[in-house]
């Protein structure tokens, strides 16, 4: 509730007392005066709001300035005697009430109400009706906190709401998006496969698989905010990660930026995605180096890691409830030039940039992996006082963090046997026998999953392995496994969606499911699961 709310709807209550009652600031500003106030002090019913209470008090009027500084440190009520000039000029004694109405802060002064009374009036009864005033000026105080409160929660609703919003329409994108790019990859492999290794057009296919790959990248980050994406949890030590990328890091900023680390070696481990960490540290620098600009500046990367209760885990951007206990944190701090208040409200929004270039996604793909794992994330920021953000991930005590493994080479393994491929997608259904064909499988396809159940039904004799996609019409891929299992409990399935592996944990969880294709996929990683999957 607004100051000016709570002066009027306090008005509007006292407007029909006989006492002559007026809201006014420490410093002795007119605020608001109710038909009594005005009546006494003009002599009509014309506004004073605005002017001061000084104009109206016989005298200096240090008196009452006193009575205005002391009443607005106590919420007691505070008598006085003060003496006032009449619009003809004239001294009229008349008793006075102090009650704190709003407390004072950074923005603004305390606000009073002040009550005035005739001098001769019976002290009884003035006593009756300040304590009454006094009760309508709690009972205001504990309506503006329930507003505050009310309109506090409204609005994590509506973040709360507005993010799952968006995140269900970033995750439906880069689903479909990861469709199209399957097809552009794996048919580009393919041609490139066809191709002398040192040839024109070979160079031209490379290219295009490049762009598909960054292409990919992408909407990996748009899972990643809609907290679909893949992940492959392990300890991970937050300072040990930052020092791994330091190259990477220095090379990514621009050259007018320093950047000054402060990685305690003891700290506990985190379990989480790596490699969604080090996408996590990346778009921190790089926006802090943004912030910075062309003038010279330090970003300043911290780790540490501290025990916080529920009341510091609810103050952050992700509404969900956090338990309390040991987090690590991560602090990038800019001397950039900062954020207002209405920027910080959106920076993690989809595509919200102040740049007048850029995909604005980086912020938002932070606020979506920090959701993922379970973590949070402050922000510090004041326009010219630069901007520090700090997330926050739950601590894992007794784990030691894994090493990196180095990866495999790729080898050219063959298959043998049939296989079955089920997606309502045309291309992606041929691509995949394509790639499959070339691996030694006789490959059969289906377009949806009432019509793959039936092939298989038919193949069964020959257990063929299956790929299967997750989102069809008719019958899905979750329902479609069902069923496949109650033809053939040891039917080998892999799943292939454009949602990241997480989005199948809870469908699939303990039933026997072969393995997991992320698309888009490459022929390699298509090789790598079906591998897997007949030999086990």
């Amino acid at each position: 509730m607004s100051s000016k709310t709570s002066d009027i709807s306090f008005l509007q209550a006292a407007e029909l007392l006989q006492d002559a009652l007026l809201v006014v600031a420490s410093d002795g500003l007119v605020l608001g005066a109710n038909r009594a106030a005005r009546r006494l002090l003009t002599g009509s019913r014309q506004s004073i709001d605005g002017q001061s209470l000084l104009a109206f008090v016989h005298g200096a009027g240090d008196d009452v300035l006193k009575l205005l500084r002391d009443g607005s440190r106590t919420r007691e009520r505070l008598p006085g005697v003060v003496t006032l000039k009449t619009e003809n000029g004239q001294a009229l004694r008349v008793r006075c009430a102090i009650h704190l109405l709003k407390p004072a802060t950074e923005e603004q002064a305390a606000q009073l109400v002040l009550q005035l009374r005739d001098a001769d009036s019976a002290p009884t009864k003035f006593k009756e009706l300040s304590d009454r005033v006094a009760r309508v000026t709690a009972a205001l105080h504990r309506q503006q906190r329930a507003e505050e409160e009310r309109r506090e929660l409204e609005a994590q609703m509506l973040q709360s709401q507005k993010l799952e919003s968006l995140g269900v329409m970033a995750g439906g994108i880069a689903h479909d998006f990861n469709n199209l790019l399957t097809s552009i990859i794996g048919y580009s492999e393919l041609a490139r496969a066809q191709l002398p290794a040192h040839s024109a057009a070979g160079e031209f296919v490379d290219a295009a698989v490049t762009g598909a790959r960054r292409a990919a990248e992408l909407t990996q980050q748009m899972l990643a905010y809609s907290g679909k994406g893949s992940r492959i949890v392990e300890p991970v030590q937050l300072s040990r990660l930052v020092r791994d990328i330091t190259r990477l890091l220095e090379v990514s900023i621009s050259k007018k930026c320093v950047m000054r680390f402060e990685l305690p070696e003891d700290l506990p481990a985190c379990m989480a995605d790596a490699t969604q960490l080090r996408q996590v540290i990346m778009n921190l620098i790089i926006n802090a180096s943004d912030a910075i600009g062309d003038r010279s500046g330090v970003i300043s990367i911290t780790t540490g890691a501290a025990w916080c209760d529920q009341e510091y885990l609810a103050d952050n951007f992700i509404n969900d409830t956090l338990e309390e206990g040991l987090y690590v944190h991560l602090e990038v701090a800019d001397t950039g030039k900062g954020m207002s208040a209405d920027v910080r409200a959106r920076i993690f929004d989809p595509f919200f940039t102040t740049k007048f270039t850029g995909r604005g996604l980086g912020l938002a793909a932070v606020l979506g992996v920090i959701r993922g794992h379970k973590g949070a994330i402050r922000v510090y920021s004041e326009p010219g006082r630069g901007t520090t953000f700090k997330v926050l991930l739950p601590a894992t005590s007794g784990v030691e963090p894994t090493s990196a493994k180095p990866d495999s080479e790729p080898e050219q393994w063959q298959g043998s046997g049939t296989a079955l491929v089920i997606d309502d997608e045309e291309s992606i259904r041929a691509l995949a026998r394509h790639m499959l064909m070339r691996m030694g499988f006789d490959v059969a396809t289906a377009s949806d999953g009432r019509e793959g159940v039936e092939v298989y039904r038919e193949m069964a004799a020959s257990n063929p392995l299956v790929l299967l996609d997750l989102t069809m019409p008719h019958l899905d891929g979750a329902a479609a496994f069902a069923q496949l299992r109650r033809i053939n409990p040891k039917v080998r399935v892999i799943v292939m969606s454009g949602y990241g592996e997480q989005a199948i944990d809870t469908q699939f969880a303990g039933k026997g499911l072969a393995g997991f294709l992320q698309k888009p996929f490459r022929l390699a990683e298509l090789r790598d699961v079906v591998k897997a999957a007949v030999e086990p």
